[in-house]
């Protein structure tokens, strides 16, 4: 009796794949139903101070509030999910390995490479996307302010790039991934994770780029055991473009429409982009590679091996997903992408709409 009390305990301590779903799934409804309460709160305080709601809402303050509002929602709803779900805080961290320096360091370089070699590639897609009749806002607010002072500069990289990858990190690749990864394999695990992180954001002049970096944000976690190391390429990479966006300080990464004057300006941005995806590539393999030969994992300074997986243990691949899945967890998993993909394409209507 008491072996099985202490096994049951370990299922329930666990993530398993109906969280990645249920967790996503109520998550959004829980964000979505904050977001009209304070729409419905700033409607009160626009009629009692005898104020426009659109004036109130297109306010600098209020801006901020409503885009710190997300991120803290998904905080508070990490916390009381575990505490529901009866899982320790720190399961969605890491795997239990100690953190080690080289996945830093690669996390680090892919953040530059995500800027330096990806962002032209973006930016030719925001002109296309524009000429199309594309409307995209990309200022941020006290973005004027954050250009002339270096205390509002840090707040605004507190705001805007910090708060935001603690957020997404603890759910996505801290709950969602790794529940995923208790029966998938990480192919299948990141993809998904990164479909339902791109289309979250629901903005069509960043899909392209949100879905590499999410691609890369899991497959960092995943090989390298902890969302430290996502976290560490999400805050960099929204730092990095905070600060190009208050200071010109690199040309090229500038969004310009009188840059793309000949060929060779537009096929410039495409061919950095292709060898900014072969060094990532290169990482992965090393990261990869590096892992496999249990480079990551000593205990005592003594190399821990890891024994290979059995025929019970192994993940189930693409072909497998839908048919590994249960009535509710294929339930939720519909009901999860359907919402989102709405959004997404109401969205992006609004956007061609202006």
């Amino acid at each position: 009796m008491e072996n099985e009390k202490v096994t049951k305990e370990k299922v329930v301590n666990k993530y398993t794949v109906l969280d990645a779903f249920k967790c996503f799934f109520f998550m959004f409804i829980s964000t979505a139903v904050c977001s009209l309460l304070f729409r419905i709160i700033l409607n009160i305080v626009a009629g009692a101070t005898g104020q426009e709601y659109t004036a109130l809402a297109s306010s600098e303050l209020v801006k901020v509030i409503t885009f710190v509002l997300s991120p803290v929602i998904m905080i508070v709803f990490y916390l009381s999910y575990n505490h529901v779900r009866k899982v320790k805080q720190s399961e969605a961290l890491s795997d239990g390995e100690k953190i080690s320096l080289l996945p830093i360091s690669i996390a680090i370089v892919l953040a530059i490479i995500a800027i330096f070699m990806f962002t032209p590639f973006m930016n030719l897609l925001d002109y296309m996307f524009s000429n199309w009749g594309y409307v995209a806002d990309n200022t941020l607010p006290m973005q004027e302010k954050m250009t002339q002072s270096g205390g509002y500069l840090i707040l605004g990289i507190l705001i805007y790039a910090l708060l935001p990858a603690i957020a997404e990190e603890l759910i996505f690749r801290g709950i969602i991934q790794k529940s995923l990864l208790s029966r998938f394999s990480g192919a299948v695990s990141i993809l998904i994770t990164a479909l339902l992180f791109t289309l979250m954001h629901g903005s069509l002049q960043q899909s392209c780029y949100q879905f590499i970096v999410a691609i890369m944000l899991g497959y960092l976690a995943c090989v390298g055991g902890s969302i430290f190391y996502s976290f560490i390429l999400h805050f960099l990479s929204n730092a990095l473009v905070v600060v190009f966006s208050c200071h010109d300080i690199v040309g090229y990464l500038s969004v310009r429409e009188t840059a793309y004057y000949n060929f060779f300006s537009k096929i410039f941005p495409i061919l950095i982009f292709l060898l900014g995806c072969i060094l990532v590539g290169i990482l992965f393999w090393v990261l990869k590679y590096l892992r496999n030969k249990n480079f990551f994992r000593f205990e005592n300074g003594k190399l821990k091996v890891k024994p290979a997986p059995t025929d019970a243990e192994k993940k189930v691949g693409f072909k497998g997903v839908w048919k590994n899945l249960d009535l509710q967890e294929r339930i939720f998993m519909i009901t999860s992408f359907a919402v989102i993909i709405v959004l997404w394409i109401a969205n992006t209507v609004a956007g061609f709409m202006g």
